[in-house]
C-alpha cells in the first residue's frame, strides 16, 4: 500500500468515526412524552388547530407571537395523503416543530437546528383528511409561526 493511499483511508475512518457524534438526534418521544399524548380530534371536520397550540406550549414552554419568519412550502391540494410534501426553511432558527391537524397526534417532527447550519428541511408527512399544517420556529427566543391548509383529495380527484 502506497503512504497517500494510507493516509486517506486513515482519515476517512476518522471521519465515519466522528460522524455519529456529530449527528446524533435527540429523541423527543422520550424526552417530552406529553408533546405526543395531545390529540387532534378528526373525528370532528375542519380545520381547528387547538391541540397544535398546546403541543406548541408544551415543546416551546410558551404560545406563538409572531406570524411570520417561518417559509412552510405545502401543496393547496394533496391528491395522495399517505405523502405529502412539506417544506420549512426558518433563517436563524434553533429549532423547528411540525404540526398538522389531520391526524390523531398534533406533533409530527421536531427538529434542533446545529449552530450555523442551514435550517431549511424537507420531510414528506401522512395526512387522513384536509388539515391545517403549522411550522413553528424558535429564533432568538421568539417563536414564529406559519399555518397553511392542505386539501387531501379521495382517489386523487382534484375536488
Amino acid at each position: 500500500m502506497k503512504r497517500r493511499e494510507f493516509i486517506g483511508y486513515g482519515t476517512g475512518i476518522l471521519a465515519l468515526a466522528a460522524a455519529p457524534s456529530l449527528l446524533s438526534a435527540k429523541d423527543y418521544r422520550k424526552a417530552l412524552p406529553d408533546v405526543w399524548k395531545i390529540k387532534n380530534d378528526v373525528a370532528k371536520k375542519g380545520a381547528s388547530t387547538a391541540a397544535t397550540d398546546a403541543a406548541v406550549k408544551a415543546i416551546f414552554g410558551k404560545e406563538v407571537a409572531a406570524d411570520d419568519g417561518v417559509g412552510l412550502k405545502t401543496p393547496e391540494i394533496a391528491e395522495n395523503g399517505a405523502v405529502v410534501p412539506v417544506t420549512i426553511k426558518a433563517d436563524g432558527a434553533s429549532r423547528i416543530a411540525l404540526f398538522e391537524s389531520a391526524n390523531p397526534e398534533a406533533a409530527v417532527v421536531i427538529f434542533d437546528v446545529p449552530k450555523d447550519a442551514i435550517p431549511e428541511y424537507s420531510v414528506r408527512i401522512k395526512m387522513q383528511q384536509t388539515g391545517t399544517i403549522t411550522a413553528v420556529a424558535e429564533v432568538d427566543g421568539k417563536l414564529h409561526r406559519t399555518d397553511k391548509i392542505t386539501k387531501v383529495t379521495v382517489g386523487g380527484c382534484g375536488g
